[in-house]
């Protein structure tokens, strides 16, 4: 860690507490009677099943949201209830589920602005040249010490998803915090940035307390010094990793039988030999940036498809391609005999294409009802299964309870089953999904898997996920891609059963 960040500290001091922690919207009680207990230079989970509240604890800890009621102290002075500004300057900081960044800005100005944020100076016309020489020294320190040293003058955008998650715990380490809060941190990553960022927080831990919310339960399991796992808005287990992993009531509600036992189990195959769709040799720019180089696969009926590859390999921009919102430069792409490239990305959809996007990509404030609604606006085509709302209750009938429930206001899990309810509302024969398992608790990725595993014997699916072992058990067939390029298809068995082969073919 910088010495400009250490701020000192004892382990056995109580870096921030909550108590009775209370926090409803309308009728949604989010966290209820939630206590916690932080102590100085440790790494403290707060895991629990989507819904739990564990992120409307975190707004309400850093001032996004206002307590209905209890306390919040940091270091025992009592913050809850002020401005965000206010409690990030006690000493509170944190990053988000959802990378914020100043994304037309390089990556060190975005940690310079960071840095220069807690000056008294910061709204000074004339400043020292000595000043200036302190933020830049700091700014350089940090940028090393998060593994950014050397591409500074990258373009926030343009780096990979693994960058933006650093760059965004370089912002929230540039104020200087007490205590750093940290919402997913790992989701969405490939295995060896998971394994790089996941050692980082550990090294951060040892100088200032960490409280993390994360879905990845081996990891958490690995690196955490305490647990705390919520359910239902309130404290379910406080206590050792032992004592978290053990307990039979989290086992039933987060853990579940585990993704590992999940992806152990049989999949029978429903793939059938027409193809339904099929990609020749297409070229996708962005701007001068050559994303797809002649990417050429098909997809048979009933069969699921995994697109495998690192961050940054050009997998989310193949479905981009697919559904025509990015539009390739050159080849061909034809569903069903039909071609589709240069076709507006809603004509693709009203052709029997369902997309998922990373993120879900819900309307916030509008009901399931409506999202739902808006995914069958003319899509009632004949191209492909028929899914009405009778339907789609019979596969997540968690939704029939949530019906009439903002967007906004769902767990995580619950998200994610909207957006792949709303994808397929009206007539699909392919679905496209794009980090479906991303930010799930293991009990929610197992009840999507067993969907998806249903849906194949009504739609085909194409399949982009970081989750290796949900993905490979999932699909018949596996496509890899490495710099926009196809490198490897095959059998997905293959890499499912050969780790030497998965290292090989996926640079892991």
């Amino acid at each position: 860690m910088p010495r400009s960040l250490l701020q000192g500290g004892d382990n056995n001091r109580l870096a921030l507490s909550a108590r009775g922690l209370d926090k409803s919207f309308g009728g949604i009680h989010a966290v209820r009677g939630f206590d916690l207990s932080v102590h100085d230079k440790t790494l403290h989970a707060l895991i629990g099943p989507n819904g739990a509240g564990k992120t409307t604890a975190f707004n309400v800890l850093s001032g996004l949201y206002r307590p209905d009621g209890g306390s919040v102290e940091l270091e025992g002075k009592a913050i809850g209830g002020l401005r965000p500004e206010d409690i990030t300057r006690a000493g509170v900081g944190r990053s988000f589920q959802i990378t914020n960044l100043f994304a037309g800005l390089s990556v060190e100005e975005n940690i310079r602005l960071a840095v220069q944020a807690r000056s008294r100076m910061r709204y000074a016309l004339w400043r020292s040249t000595a000043s200036l020489a302190d933020v830049h020294a700091e700014t350089g320190e940090l940028l090393r010490y998060v593994g950014l040293g050397g591409i500074e003058g990258v373009e926030a955008s343009s780096l990979s998803y693994g960058g933006q998650r650093l760059l965004d715990m370089g912002l929230a380490l540039a104020t200087r915090p007490r205590i750093l809060l940290l919402d997913e941190p790992l989701a969405g990553l490939a295995a060896a940035e998971r394994e790089r960022i996941a050692k980082l927080i550990k090294a951060i831990s040892t100088e200032i307390p960490i409280l993390l919310i994360e879905h990845d339960i081996d990891r958490v399991f690995k690196i955490a010094d305490r647990v705390t796992v919520m359910n239902d808005g309130a404290v379910l287990v406080d206590g050792t990793v032992e004592e978290a992993r053990n307990n039979e009531k989290v086992r039933e509600v987060y853990i579940g039988s585990g993704t590992t036992a999940v992806a152990a189990q049989p999949c029978e195959s429903a793939a059938g030999s027409n193809r339904l769709l099929v990609v020749d040799s297409i070229e996708t720019f962005y701007g001068k940036s050559h994303i797809l180089n002649a990417v050429s696969f098909d997809v048979r009926e009933h069969e699921i498809v995994a697109l495998l590859g690192r961050n940054g390999a050009g997998k989310s921009t193949l479905l981009k391609s697919l559904i025509g919102i990015a539009r390739p430069e050159a080849g061909s792409i034809k569903l069903l005999d039909q071609e589709t490239v240069g076709l507006p990305s809603a004509e693709i959809a009203r052709r029997g294409i369902g997309y998922v996007p990373q993120g879900r990509g819900l309307f916030a404030g509008m009901t399931v009802s409506d999202n739902l609604v808006l995914g069958r606006l003319k899509r009632n085509t004949g191209n492909g299964i028929h899914w009405n709302d009778e339907r789609i209750v019979a596969i997540f009938p968690r939704l029939a309870e949530r019906w009439r429930t903002p967007a906004d206001y769902l767990s995580g899990g619950e998200q994610q089953m909207v957006a792949v309810a709303r994808a397929l509302t009206g007539d699909v024969c392919v679905l496209l999904l794009d980090e479906p398992f991303e930010g799930l608790s293991p009990v929610v990725a197992e009840e999507l898997f067993e969907v998806f595993d249903r849906l194949r014997h009504e739609i085909a699916i194409v399949i982009v996920d970081h989750h290796l072992d949900l993905a490979l058990a999932l699909s018949d067939r596996t496509v890899v891609l490495e710099r926009g390029s196809v490198t490897w298809t095959g059998a997905s068995t293959l890499l499912k059963h050969d780790l030497e082969l998965r290292r090989k073919v996926l640079w892991l």
